[in-house]
């Protein structure tokens, strides 16, 4: 029997308002220790401002959150914020550091800043720059570096006084495929050294390959939280993706899929014409993942590609959760107009 993931942070009934506009509403969410989580949702559905509140840096309205410390969570406050906070790293918007800084100066200020052994910080600044392959540059001036290389010294100026855990907003945002293939793998190596990640992004494909849960917030309210494969379940939607060796005729061949399997199709099948897969949309079901590769086999297919793909799961999740909050989140405005004008 599995035991219970240990819960490292805790976010409980955590609202925050500006004037008239409720940024987060009544947000419960808990992150395990040793996981990457995923914060998913549109601009300006709270993200942001979740890891400020997180950081001490916005006060929340109301709610409360925890952390973990001496083994126990203990609640943050205004008095323990500092001793709380020490062993987590945040990395919140885009960062901007001082044109003629080097990384080896700003490395060593944040270092200084959040308590690290004096003697140790040379070497752990020179240890994390070797972490993101950038020894060579750790004395140049960071108004030489590209967009990816900053980003990257963003991630390890809160990772350089060696935290358990690390806040990240949007950490991949506007990067090229090869940067951002690098900040995956730093993430992932983290991750295997028992960091904790709390990771917000819009790249919907980069979390589905690195995440072990995601979280999707919508106009400031969690609409899911879960595995995928858990997500995915809940759902009763996801497609297949089937790619043969050769054809004939796409719709001949297309037909023939329909006939074997339509008894396990929630849709008709698809063909994309861009990948040259066929797509089967099923209820996400294992055994009928399994059934329907055993029929389309015994059936002669050539298959030589059978997956279901993460990120167009998740992507199709997400779209599926936000479209539901927005739905939601509409009728409450007619709604609340409608008493307005009673009153």
């Amino acid at each position: 029997m599995d035991s219970k993931p240990e819960i490292i942070i805790e976010l409980k009934n955590l609202t925050k308002k500006f004037k008239f506009v409720t940024a987060v509403n009544d947000l419960n969410l808990e992150i395990y220790k040793g996981e990457i989580l995923g914060f998913l949702g549109p601009n300006g559905a709270g993200k942001t401002t979740s890891m400020k509140l997180m950081a001490s840096l916005l006060k929340p309205t109301e709610g409360e959150i925890f952390i973990r410390e001496n083994g126990k969570l203990q609640k943050l406050t205004s008095h323990n914020k500092d001793y709380l906070l020490d062993n987590i790293g945040f990395l919140i918007e885009n960062p901007e550091f001082y044109k003629d800084n080097t990384p080896r100066q700003l490395l060593t200020l944040f270092a200084k800043l959040k308590g690290y052994p004096r003697d140790k910080i040379n070497d752990r600044v020179a240890e994390i720059i070797h972490m993101v392959d950038l020894s060579q540059w750790i004395d140049q001036k960071l108004g030489t570096f590209s967009k990816g290389m900053r980003q990257k010294i963003g991630i390890l100026s809160a990772l350089v006084h060696d935290p358990v855990i690390l806040v990240l907003d949007e950490p991949q945002t506007g990067l090229d495929p090869k940067a951002r293939r690098e900040i995956r793998d730093l993430l992932l190596q983290l991750k295997n050294q028992g960091k904790t990640i709390f990771l917000s992004s819009h790249l919907l494909y980069e979390i589905a390959e690195i995440a072990d849960r995601v979280a999707i917030i919508s106009h400031g309210i969690l609409v899911a939280c879960d595995t995928l494969e858990n997500l995915e379940a809940q759902s009763k939607s996801s497609h297949i993706q089937v790619e043969l060796l050769n054809m004939n005729d796409i719709n001949e061949t297309g037909m023939q899929i329909d006939k074997l399997i339509q008894s396990f199709l929630t849709e008709p099948i698809r063909y994309n014409k861009d990948s040259r897969v066929f797509e089967l949309p099923f209820d996400g079901d294992p055994e009928k993942q399994y059934k329907i590769l055993q029929v389309l086999i015994q059936n002669g297919m050539k298959i030589i590609d059978f997956t279901v793909s993460k990120a167009d799961l998740l992507e199709s999740l997400y779209l599926q959760h936000i479209s539901q909050s927005d739905k939601t989140y509409k009728e409450f405005q007619k709604k609340a107009i409608k008493v307005e004008n009673i009153i």
